[in-house]
């Protein structure tokens, strides 16, 4: 019942809200759909229900799925709250600066919003690669649209940059569907359950499995993010409003991980070390490429977005060294680090008008709590301690033996010297008084405490790990 809920009231709020048509219901709504969606999903740990629609298509959360759905919708109410406040803000900027481009209608930004949840949603219940295939392109025609809420020609593109590539990956991930249902003859569901069994028992055509798991890594890892198919991933985070843009990093990034985590679970043991290769040399590669970028980055924006890469990248490593609750412990830390930085960005945006490094200066002076957040969060991502990131980047360089570990450990430390050079720039010097709106720095002051919030959270959570390890 508690699913059928929770794939049921997005869908009922979205509606809602098209046919109302109000500003203030349309936010009234998105937050309240926030918070029940979180409340069922906490209702629903340890639940073993399950939705049984036909006699093939059903829907039910296991450990996996029960951790991504709670983090997207911890991430949902979090964003939600912001959006309330940062809708009003964002247009009197806009106004005030005389740069409206006539930005999408708050109704419609609300009800994607809220269809966009459902999508995770129906990602993380899914029980077979069908509808799990179908959730995953859902999640790419509600998201893209809202890409391009500024419509500028910057985030048109970007919107469809982002659509295109993500629907090849897409197919990709079809055609690797349906060459999984080819390696395992003798079954008519694609069910996870059904095919791990079979896969277990040796019914499993070990050439086709191979070639449909190279399309299932090669779909969903563009979809990911994970390099090199990650060319739509800065211009579409960079280029979408923050709010979105923090569900598409810490939350959407997840359900897809988590289909390439389906895959591996009914992977016949004579192939683990098969597709391990291949995990490890995507992780390493996203490493280095992230690494690379970050380096030369000029947009605060872009920089949040090659973190993710980097990011994925660690927690494919994380669970190709056999480090599985380490990397569902960097799952839940960096959605909750990428979340803060992608609000605090929005807050530095709406303030300085400005998305280059260069042009930030002396948020210490001009914007106190959202310096000290964004000076905090960017070191926090980093790994450094009590960040939770600390002990699944340990653990990661601990298993991953002396070479593999040395090259982990360099890249980390080239990302961490370039993000804290980045925000000491941005936070330290003078104020520049140029395109100064004291009304819009103190509401941007204001919703520096919801940002907050997610970092206290983040926080609590690598204090907790620290003392279990001490214990």
């Amino acid at each position: 019942m508690r699913i059928a809920l929770m794939l049921l009231v997005p869908l009922c709020a979205a509606g809602a809200i098209l046919l109302v048509r109000k500003s203030f219901f349309s936010k009234i709504v998105l937050a309240a759909t926030a918070v029940i969606q979180f409340v069922l999903a906490l209702s629903c740990k340890n639940q073993t229900q399950v939705l049984q629609l036909t006699s093939k298509i059903s829907f039910a959360l296991d450990e996996m799925g029960s951790l991504v759905l709670n983090i997207s919708s911890l991430l949902f109410l979090v964003v939600s709250f912001y959006v309330v406040f940062w809708l009003p803000t964002e247009k009197k900027a806009a106004l005030l600066r005389n740069n409206n481009h006539g930005e999408m209608g708050e109704n419609i930004f609300c009800a994607l919003m809220i269809f966009f949840l459902f999508t995770m949603t129906l990602a993380t219940t899914a029980q077979d690669f069908g509808m799990l295939w179908v959730a995953v392109e859902a999640s790419t025609l509600a998201s893209a649209p809202l890409v391009n809420y500024h419509r500028t020609a910057n985030s048109l593109e970007a919107m469809w940059k982002y659509l295109l590539i993500c629907s090849l990956g897409i197919g990709l991930a079809l055609f690797g569907t349906m060459l999984l249902y080819v390696a395992i003859p003798g079954t008519e569901t694609l069910n996870f359950k059904v095919l791990s069994v079979l896969s277990s028992s040796g019914k499993v055509d070990l050439p086709w499995f191979k070639a449909a798991f190279v399309f299932f890594l090669a779909g969903y890892g563009l979809k990911m993010g994970l390099a090199p198919f990650h060319t739509w991933l800065p211009d579409a985070h960079s280029e979408a409003p923050v709010a979105e843009a923090a569900l598409l990093s810490g939350a959407l990034l997840n359900c897809v991980m988590l289909a390439i985590l389906r895959v591996i679970g009914i992977t016949p043991a004579e192939l683990l070390d098969f597709t391990t290769a291949f995990l490890k040399f995507f992780g390493i590669f996203s490493l280095a490429v992230a690494a690379f970028f970050i380096v030369r980055q000029k947009d605060y924006r872009r920089l949040l977005a090659y973190s993710s890469v980097e990011n994925i990248g660690l927690i494919v490593l994380l669970f190709a060294f056999g480090q599985k609750d380490f990397a569902m412990l960097h799952m839940v830390g960096h959605s909750l680090w990428k979340m803060t930085l992608f609000l605090i960005a929005g807050n530095i945006l709406l303030s300085c008008n400005v998305r280059t490094i260069s042009g930030v200066r002396g948020l210490f002076s001009r914007l106190p709590l959202n310096g000290a957040l964004w000076l905090l969060t960017l070191l926090a991502i980093c790994g450094t301690p009590p960040s939770p990131l600390f002990f699944s980047e340990f653990m990661l360089v601990k298993s991953a033996g002396v070479l593999w570990g040395s090259v982990i450990l360099l890249l980390l430390f080239i990302i961490f010297c370039a993000m804290a050079d980045t925000a000491l720039k941005m936070c330290m010097g003078g104020n520049d008084k140029s395109g100064l709106l004291p009304e819009i720095d103190a509401k941007v002051e204001k919703m520096a405490l919801i940002p907050a919030f997610s970092l206290t959270l983040a926080v609590v959570c690598g204090v907790s790990v620290a003392l279990s390890w001490i214990n």
